[in-house]
């Protein structure tokens, strides 16, 4: 039996080395993502597959986004549906931080993964201004409390 010494290559193995994501531009990429404008020119994804179902991710950051009052129900809703976007981002940019892969596939992921940062900020800002309402109403009931107690102190204060 005579083997060859040289390993064997099956075609599927093979990728074209000039379409490989260089470590300039995968560090490029991941720079935007990290940049305060990663934003720019994005829009949020029309759908997303989390786990095994799809979501209309558009549309509910749009509906979410555009309510005039969220329940608690919408906030709990609001909060999972940042963990699970966040769980995606964090998965989408290890894979371009160190898999290998064509820059075109690259591209795809950086734009999936700037899509979703998008969508997380707008759900952010949403929980932010509702956040800040139930702070103001939690500040204003302290505030009719206060001036509760003080005319309950006058009222009950001995004459001079």
């Amino acid at each position: 039996m005579s083997e060859s010494s040289e390993p064997r290559i099956h075609t599927e193995d093979m990728i074209d080395g000039a379409s490989l994501l260089s470590d300039e531009d995968r560090a490029k990429m991941l720079a935007r993502i990290h940049s305060l404008v990663y934003w720019v020119g994005m829009l949020v994804p029309e759908h997303i597959l989390v786990g095994d179902s799809e979501i209309d991710l558009r549309e509910v950051v749009y509906n979410l986004t555009t309510k005039q009052k969220l329940t608690p129900q919408d906030i709990a809703k609001v909060n999972e549906l940042i963990h699970m976007l966040k769980t995606k981002e964090n998965y989408l940019e290890k894979k371009l931080a160190h898999d290998p892969m064509s820059l075109e596939t690259a591209k795809a992921l950086l734009e999936e993964t700037c899509g979703l940062l998008r969508a997380i900020d707008e759900l952010r800002s949403v929980e932010s201004l509702e956040k800040a309402e139930f702070r103001k109403r939690e500040i204003m009931s302290r505030i009719e409390d206060a001036k509760r107690w003080q005319r309950f102190l006058e009222a009950i204060k001995p004459p001079k």
